[in-house]
C-alpha cells in the first residue's frame, strides 16, 4: 500500500467517524469507526506511519474537520493536534475539563485500552462532549494513540426535537382522530339527512383541525431545527406589512380592524425575514382570535436606543398574570373553549418564543384581564444596524 493511499484511507476513515458521530446512533457508530481507524493504521508500515503522522498535508486536512483530533506516538509525545483540538487548551473552565478528558484518554490508550467518555456541562449553555480514544497498532504492536473529541450538543438537540415532535403529534392528534372515528360510526347509521349533514360538517371541522395541528407542529420543528437564523437585512415595516396582509381576511371575517404604526425613521434588522413575519403574524392571529368583533388591534414598530420593538396590541379578554409564563408552553391555552372555537392549536406562541430565541430577542407581555394585551418582540441592539 503506497503512502498516498494510506493517507487517503486515514482521512476518509476520520471523515466517516465525524459524519456518523452526528447521527442519532452516534456513540455506537463512532466506536465502530474508531475500531476501523485502528485497522487503517495497522495496514501501514512503521516508516510510512511516521511519515504520515508528520505530514503537513495531513495536518491541513485534519484542520478541516469539525471534531478535535490528537495523535501521539508510542513514547506519548504529541505528534498532531488539529485546530479544533487546540481550542480546548484555552484557560476557560469548560475547555480545561475537555482537555483533561483528552489527556486521560491518551494515557489510558497508551496502555492498550480503548476509551469512551462523555463530558457534560450544565451551562449555560449546556453542552455534551464525546471523547473517544483508541490505540494505533501495527503488526500487533502499539505505535501510538489517537483521541477524537466531538461536540454532540447539536446532535442531541436535534434528537430531542424529533422525539418531541413525535410525542406531541401523537398526543394532540388522539382527540380529533378519535372524534372523527366516532362521528363516522354515527354517520354510517344515521338516516336523517339533516343530522347527516351536521355530522359531515363536524367531521370536516375536525379534519381541518388535524391539518392545522400538523402544520403548526411542522413549523415549530423547522424553527427549532434551524437554530441560528439567516442574517439578512430586514425592514421591520415589510415584516409588519406581510404579517398584516396574511391575516387581514381573518380580521375582516370577525369585523376587526387592523391598525399599524410605522416609525418615520428608516431602520433595518438582521435576521430571517420569514421567521420574523411568522412571529409577528402569530401574534396578530392570536390578537384576532381573542378580540371581540368590532374591536381593533394595532401593530407597530418602535425604535429605541438599544432595541427595535415589534408590538401587537389588542383590547381583548386579557391574560391572568399567573399565566404569563405558561402561555408559551406547547399546547397550553388560557381559555380552552375559546381556543377550540376559534381554531387555535396552542402552538402559536411557542413558535414565537423559539423565533425570539433564534434571534437572541426578547418576548415581552403586558396584559390585564378584560382590558387586552400587548406582545412585543424586542430585537436587541446587536441585531440592528
Amino acid at each position: 500500500m503506497t503512502l498516498a493511499l494510506a493517507i487517503l484511507l486515514l482521512l476518509l476513515t476520520i471523515s466517516f467517524v465525524i459524519a456518523f458521530s452526528r447521527r442519532s446512533k452516534a456513540q455506537r457508530e463512532l466506536t465502530a469507526q474508531l475500531d476501523y481507524l485502528n485497522g487503517a493504521f495497522e495496514s501501514l508500515t512503521n516508516d510510512a506511519t511516521l511519515a504520515v503522522l508528520g505530514s503537513e498535508r495531513l495536518r491541513l486536512a485534519l484542520d478541516q474537520l469539525r471534531a478535535g483530533v490528537v495523535i501521539v506516538d508510542s513514547a506519548g509525545q504529541e505528534t498532531i493536534r488539529n485546530q479544533v483540538a487546540k481550542r480546548y487548551t484555552d484557560a476557560r473552565h469548560a475547555d480545561s475539563l475537555v482537555e483533561g478528558a483528552l489527556t486521560e484518554a491518551l494515557e489510558v490508550t497508551s496502555r492498550g485500552n480503548p476509551v469512551d467518555q462523555t463530558v457534560n456541562f450544565s451551562g449555560p449553555p449546556s453542552r455534551m462532549i464525546q471523547v473517544r480514544g483508541r490505540p494505533l497498532l501495527h503488526e500487533n504492536q502499539q505505535i501510538g494513540s489517537v483521541a477524537i473529541v466531538d461536540d454532540q450538543t447539536e446532535s442531541v438537540r436535534l434528537d430531542r426535537v424529533r422525539r418531541d415532535f413525535v410525542a406531541n403529534l401523537s398526543h394532540e392528534l388522539r382527540t380529533p382522530i378519535g372524534a372523527i372515528a366516532l362521528l363516522c360510526d354515527t354517520l354510517a347509521e344515521e338516516e336523517d339527512p339533516t343530522v347527516s349533514k351536521r355530522l359531515i360538517d363536524r367531521i370536516s371541522s375536525e379534519t381541518t383541525r388535524v391539518g392545522e395541528i400538523i402544520n403548526d407542529l411542522l413549523e415549530l420543528s423547522r424553527v427549532e431545527l434551524d437554530g441560528e437564523p439567516r442574517t439578512d437585512k430586514v425592514d421591520p415595516r415589510s415584516v409588519i406589512s406581510a404579517a398584516i396582509d396574511e391575516y387581514h381576511p381573518a380580521a375582516d371575517a370577525r369585523n376587526i380592524e387592523i391598525l399599524w404604526d410605522f416609525p418615520a425613521q428608516s431602520v433595518q434588522l438582521k435576521g430571517d425575514a420569514g421567521q420574523l413575519v411568522r412571529a409577528v403574524g402569530n401574534l396578530v392571529d392570536n390578537a384576532i382570535k381573542y378580540s371581540e368583533p368590532g374591536s381593533s388591534i394595532t401593530v407597530s414598530a418602535v425604535i429605541r436606543s438599544d432595541s427595535v420593538d415589534l408590538s401587537v396590541r389588542d383590547s381583548g379578554m386579557g391574560i391572568p398574570r399567573g399565566e404569563f409564563d405558561r402561555i408559551f408552553e406547547r399546547f397550553y391555552r388560557v381559555d380552552k373553549a375559546r381556543s377550540r372555537e376559534t381554531g387555535g392549536t396552542g402552538l402559536g406562541l411557542s413558535i414565537v418564543r423559539h423565533i425570539a430565541v433564534n434571534h437572541r430577542a426578547e418576548i415581552l407581555v403586558e396584559s390585564r384581564e378584560g382590558e387586552g394585551s400587548v406582545f412585543t418582540l424586542r430585537m436587541p441592539k446587536e441585531s440592528t444596524q
